[in-house]
């Protein structure tokens, strides 16, 4: 196959970092022909990139709501047409403000998603939620979740038993929104408060002083997770939460960290409350369970090792690659003998 993946970001964003590269090197391991290409901004620019595109291609929409007619370009254009996303791509980030202009943007956004998913051949979403959403436009879905790479993402072999613990948050600025109020809790109710923060961007200054803030290094991504003993995924629960995939919990829980993270969403299907990690519930949980897991190291130890085998087992990256690569295969039209 004649593979090209085509995205609205560069690199460093994760799902391209996540959804994107991985596969396309599993692609050519297997002895495909991969790459992936980021769709111009503008529009006459667009346009002659998408003619630019062999014929016989399969192409792979990576999250970018396309126009009716830029989608035909496409669909003329290749051998198999796909549509790939991990977020709930119709709402709003829950920091946005309400009003005219979001009902707006939404309303477009709900519109575009209903007809790419109505399009093209075969539809691969990052959870069931999201499956869900668009299942009555196409019945040709997979769902795959976000993969990660567990040979790299490790536990630190240098990591000490008896050290003060460290609890951890990663993500992108505009994720830091979760944090206020869990943090202020944690601040108040921990027994060794050691916050620690790890983000494209400053943490604002409502919760500066109480945590250790590291910028985001994608070269020192792994030894970043490999500090933390605990990883935090707060949420709200709204549409957006419910769509998210849970990938930062993934990461945590390769590298040795016990996640705790909001009842929500697809949160429930990577953690089984207890045995991997925590679900919280209620505010005051977050200084209950990092307590726990502070003064019984025993207990911390073992859901790490749980934590770290559920993502080895459900979410690692050559199956679920190998599993798209199969699916993609069974959209491809036979040749006529």
């Amino acid at each position: 196959m004649n593979i090209l993946f085509l995205t609205q970001s560069g690199p460093d964003l994760p799902s391209v970092r996540f959804r994107v590269l991985p596969f396309v090197e599993r692609a050519r391991q297997q002895g495909h022909t991969a790459d992936w290409k980021r769709i111009p901004k503008a529009f006459h620019k667009r346009i002659a990139f998408f003619l630019s595109i062999p014929k016989g291609t399969v192409i792979i929409i990576q999250k970018k709501l396309l126009t009716g007619f830029q989608l035909s370009i496409l669909k003329n254009r290749s051998l198999a047409l796909v549509f790939d996303f991990d977020d709930a791509l119709w709402t709003s980030h829950p920091s946005s403000s309400a009003g005219p202009r979001r009902d707006k943007s939404e309303k477009r956004d709900a519109a575009l998603l209903e007809n790419i998913c109505s399009k093209v051949d075969l539809v691969i979403a990052g959870n069931n939620y999201l499956r869900d959403r668009i299942k009555s436009f196409n019945p040709n879905i997979e769902i795959i979740p976000t993969p990660l790479d567990t040979d790299k993402y490790v536990p630190s072999e240098s990591r000490l038993e008896n050290k003060k613990i460290i609890v951890g948050w990663m993500g992108t600025s505009c994720n830091l929104f979760f944090l206020p109020e869990v943090f202020k809790e944690l601040a108040d109710k921990m027994r060794e408060p050691n916050l620690y923060v790890v983000s494209d961007k400053p943490l604002p200054p409502s919760i500066a002083d109480l945590a250790d803030f590291e910028k985001w290094s994608g070269e020192a991504e792994v030894q970043q997770l490999q500090k933390m003993d605990v990883g935090l995924m707060p949420l709200t629960d709204d549409e957006y939460t419910r769509g998210k995939c849970g990938f930062k919990i993934l990461q945590y829980m390769a590298c040795g960290a016990v996640p705790l993270a909001s009842d929500v969403g697809f949160n429930r299907e990577i953690i089984e409350h207890g045995i991997n990690g925590f679900l919280i519930k209620e505010q005051s949980e977050w200084g209950k369970y990092v307590n726990l897991l502070t003064v019984d190291p025993d207990l911390r130890c073992k859901m790490a090792k749980e934590a770290r085998k559920t993502v080895v087992d459900r979410f690692s990256l050559a199956p679920l690659a190998d599993k798209m690569l199969a699916r993609i295969e069974t959209i491809i039209p036979k040749k006529p003998y």
